[in-house]
């Protein structure tokens, strides 16, 4: 606490005396700082092992993991490890070299129903061809905000030279996806009508996965016979190149996979 001091001034004996009151100010009070609570981590939440069924992990004993097998002798064990109650697909997963492969591939017997393609067409030649968005400038901007995505409304991007320059503006849009454009693909060209009349071709396109160098592709049912998957698997490894294949694997739907050597195909 401060004191407070009176001074007395004695003016005059007729005037009044005048008191003057001088406090001293009190010192400032700091201000207390109370320690900040951490906060609170929330526990996380247990992870979740994905279990297999009984006559998966059984199928899975059967394969010897450390070995890669002989087409034939991969085929053959595919069939046991099948506990489908259903005719399924045989898969094909190949991990190559480069992210940026891509191609086609006419297999000896259909691997399947074929995928109607979806073409996106940037060109002054506009036909009524089926499966096709005929693109302008409006387009392009759709593609940059998310209405009109690629994969969802359409497989392939053709243009014209004159095209180009916008489409820079969403190639990394269409770049990732192997839907850029490009003169080694064909796709650059101001005749349009000649690729789409290719594609109704019995030919099946191929590419990588756009998050890791892998090719997935189907190469019929479990149902075919031996030689129609190893012709189909022969074609595969010849369109992609067998330098570039490091690691092949063969599974058919819900069965666990078999590496697969893919020098014996050929």
């Amino acid at each position: 606490m401060g004191t407070t001091r009176i001074k007395v001034i004695d003016l005059s004996s007729d005037q009044k005396k005048k008191v003057t009151k001088v406090s001293e100010e009190k010192p400032e009070k700091k201000a207390e700082t109370k320690p900040v609570a951490a906060p609170a981590v929330k526990p996380k939440a247990p992870t979740k092992v994905r279990t297999r069924g009984k006559k998966y992990r059984e199928a899975a004993e059967l394969i010897d993991k450390t070995q890669t097998y002989s087409a034939p002798k991969a085929l053959e064990l595919l069939r046991k490890v099948s506990t489908a109650k259903f005719d399924p697909t045989v898969e094909i997963h190949l991990n190559v070299a480069d992210k940026n492969i891509r191609g086609k591939v006419s297999f000896p017997h259909s691997p399947g129903t074929k995928k109607e393609k979806k073409y996106l067409i940037f060109s002054e030649k506009k036909t009524d061809a089926k499966n096709v968005i005929w693109g302008d400038q409006n387009s392009i901007a759709q593609i940059e905000e998310g209405k009109l995505k690629p994969q969802r409304d359409f497989d392939a991007v053709i243009t014209s030279p004159k095209f180009m320059p916008q489409l820079a503006k969403v190639a990394k849009i269409l770049g990732p996806r192997g839907m850029m454009p490009n003169p080694k693909a064909g796709t650059i060209t101001d005749d349009p009508e000649k690729i789409l009349a290719k594609s109704d071709e019995d030919s099946y396109e191929f590419t990588c996965d756009p998050t890791a160098p892998i090719i997935h592709t189907k190469l019929g049912k479990l149902s075919y016979k031996d030689a129609q998957l190893s012709d189909n698997l022969k074609a595969l490894v010849l369109a992609v190149g067998q330098t570039k294949i490091k690691k092949a694997v063969i599974k058919s739907t819900m069965s666990p996979a078999i590496k697969i050597d893919v020098a014996s195909t050929t």
